[in-house]
């Protein structure tokens, strides 16, 4: 138990999300959280089913008066974005995060928290251990890889689920989900031609820092710099008038998060320095006047490089195609949601860039609230990449969530807050995709509302949730259980 949690209501719920940050669960990383929760639950006697991709279907019998109530689906997954400073030291494959608190403030060092989604899988594991909780019957879904491609949704055994009811514990912002985009990742491998950098020349790293970044869904409209779209612009101001050549460049850790932190690797004449430093500072007042509202703190900087085992860069030609491809990559809002004023209808996000010796890997991602411009952009992206000469692949597909106006569940919940805080609840459509896409597509009958914590910085090492939050959606959540028995009749 980190000490930090220690004396916080609901104590169950802050206990059993201290044991889970323990265990390192990044995507594509998540057997031993899994089979924790497995075994957790088998100690509890409880109807418990794991896959090959380690999701999880627990089941737990109602409790007396509730047998008639419908069957109910509580889900979260169970992985989390790995995403760090560039100074912290971090190994996310084996560290447990650091887990911090400030007052009402929880939050990590450096790190991601991972309360995304860790505060879901936490309220679900007090349900089905709780033994004063009144609820229907219960099947709780754990799922894999959500943030890096929903496969573990995507391998689910459907048919071991009866409930059509559906609480999608993953985190919202300020009240209930009904409706969220899909989204499409997509991977573009450019092969280029290096050469050996002429003996008078230097080489150079050039750093875009202070960004804020954010999640690539929710924080879209914030406006907030993309790394990788300005280490591009830069590098192409300067490859046009400073006669420089691109080396390498690495940017971003995670395709749905707004990349923070680049990094490009270039070469040119020693005679040059002086003006690319000042086309440097120049850049930074353009950034500065750009970002004066969303990222004050952006910079750009020349610092000195490792020395590499060869001097090599990307020829002219190469250089050239490389920042043709990037510079025409869609990144922001694309085209906004007139339905829901405020939510982007399609965006797309430049969130990862590696250079693996003369190969460079671009991996942007889509989001949309139809499919059929999901389409639109993964086919423009595909003649792109065939104009500049890259391999294309479609790395993950995920559905959208269409809304429902008339769904008795979130009718419920409203009316259930509404009474407790003597407000009304914020209703929302979201542009940040989720698991209830896959849902839906299965359960086209389903009534799914998405619930949970709010998360702020979400996908960024600010990542932070308020004790005081959490308590409050932890009582929303048993007091909706509770109400089941009213289902449908509001």
């Amino acid at each position: 138990m980190y000490q930090c949690l220690e004396g916080l209501e609901p104590k169950r719920v802050f206990e059993i999300f201290g044991e889970l940050c323990q265990i390192p669960h990044g995507s594509k990383n998540e057997k031993a959280i899994s089979d924790y929760i497995y075994h957790f639950c088998e100690n509890l006697g409880l109807e418990v089913y794991q896959d090959q991709a380690f999701n999880l279907i627990i089941k737990k019998p109602a409790t007396p008066g509730y047998e008639e109530a419908p069957v109910t689906i509580l889900q979260a997954h169970m992985d989390m974005v790995c995403e760090k400073n560039a100074d912290k030291v971090h190994d996310f494959k084996k560290d447990p995060v650091p887990v911090m608190r400030d007052g009402d403030r929880i939050y990590a060092d450096g790190t991601t928290l991972g309360a995304d989604d860790a505060t879901g899988v936490a309220f679900a594991m007090c349900v089905l251990e709780s033994k004063d909780i009144p609820h229907p019957r219960l099947e709780v879904v754990l799922t894999t890889d959500e943030e890096a491609g929903m496969s573990g949704i995507k391998a689910l055994d459907f048919s071991k689920l009866e409930g059509r009811v559906i609480i999608n514990l993953d985190c919202s912002d300020e009240g209930i989900v009904v409706g969220c985009a899909g989204t499409v990742s997509i991977r573009m491998d450019l092969n280029l031609k290096k050469e050996v950098i002429p003996g008078n020349w230097e080489k150079k790293v050039v750093q875009v820092r202070g960004l804020k970044g954010g999640h690539s869904g929710l924080d879209m409209t914030k406006e907030r710099g993309n790394a990788n779209v300005i280490l591009a612009r830069i590098l192409s101001d300067l490859q046009e008038n400073c006669q420089v050549r691109i080396c390498s460049i690495n940017g971003g850790l995670q395709t749905n998060a707004i990349c923070r932190e680049a990094d490009g690797e270039v070469a040119f004449p020693v005679q040059r320095t002086e003006e690319i430093q000042e086309r440097l500072k120049e850049w930074n007042q353009i950034l500065k006047k750009e970002f004066k509202i969303s990222d004050p703190e952006v910079t750009v900087k020349l610092e000195n490089g490792r020395e590499p085992d060869q001097w090599s860069c990307f020829t002219e030609e190469g250089t050239e195609r490389l920042l043709g491809l990037l510079l025409n990559i869609d990144c922001g809002v694309i085209a906004d949601n007139l339905e829901t004023p405020g939510v982007p209808e399609t965006s797309g996000n430049m969130g990862v860039i590696v250079t693996e010796g003369s190969r460079v890997i671009l991996r942007p991602l889509y989001r949309s609230c139809y499919n059929s411009k999901k389409k639109y952009v993964t086919d423009k992206n595909r003649r792109l990449a065939k104009q500049f000469g890259a391999e294309f692949t479609v790395e993950a597909n995920s559905p959208e969530w269409e809304y429902k106006a008339d769904s008795p569940l979130s009718a419920l919940i409203q009316k259930t807050f509404e009474k407790r805080y003597g407000k009304k609840l914020v209703v929302e459509v979201s542009h940040g995709g989720n698991e209830c896409g896959t849902f839906f597509q299965h359960f086209p009958d389903a009534d799914i509302v998405c619930t949970g914590t709010q998360i702020i910085g979400a996908h960024t090492p600010n990542e932070s949730v308020l004790v005081s939050i959490v308590q409050k959606e932890w009582e929303m959540l048993c007091l909706t259980l509770k109400g089941m028995l009213e289902y449908g009749k509001v």
